[in-house]
């Protein structure tokens, strides 16, 4: 199957639609990250089908590091997993990451999620160290979990339309 989607900014008004991308926790950071979006610290992109309905969504985070946008926050909604849609939405971050004047796309990935890790590894990405990661989580807990850094370098033009230099 061949998933077609549009991708725009997350605006306030899809939070209620992105129930299934996490918990209340979950859509309480993406509120907060859409707050940093309207100051162009973050990009927040949403996948659309042709219908309208929100079947993906993640971000690209710019306050991290001057030369890198960190790519996080990603969902695909559960019925349209191994389809491409997460290799499509990485590409539409990745056009952001390049619009901000960003050489390097960075993204962070658990330990203990192959399935991600080798689709990362596909789209060119490579290892670049280890870190934490933590976020809350149900119960006022927070979630904290060893993670491989993943790098890509971007090139300078996206836009099949640019005249080369």
């Amino acid at each position: 199957m061949d998933v077609r989607l549009d991708f725009r900014d997350l605006a306030a008004a899809d939070l209620s639609d992105l129930d299934w991308s996490g918990g209340p926790e979950h859509l309480r950071a993406v509120a907060a990250a859409l707050e940093a979006s309207y100051a162009e610290e973050v990009a927040l992109l949403v996948g659309c089908l042709p219908n309208d309905r929100l079947i993906a969504m993640g971000g690209a985070d710019f306050r991290q590091s001057e030369d890198a946008g960190a790519i996080w926050m990603l969902a695909v909604h559960e019925r349209f997993q191994s389809l491409g849609v997460g290799a499509q939405l990485i590409a539409a971050l990745e056009h952001k990451i390049i619009d901000h004047g960003r050489p390097l796309a960075r993204m962070l990935v658990e330990h203990d999620n192959p399935r991600a890790r080798a689709l990362y590894e596909r789209l060119g990405y490579r290892e670049a160290g280890a870190t934490l990661d933590s976020w809350p989580v149900a119960g006022g807990k927070t979630y904290v979990t060893a993670c491989t850094i993943m790098e890509r370098t971007l090139p300078e033009i996206h836009d099949e339309h640019a005249v080369p230099h």
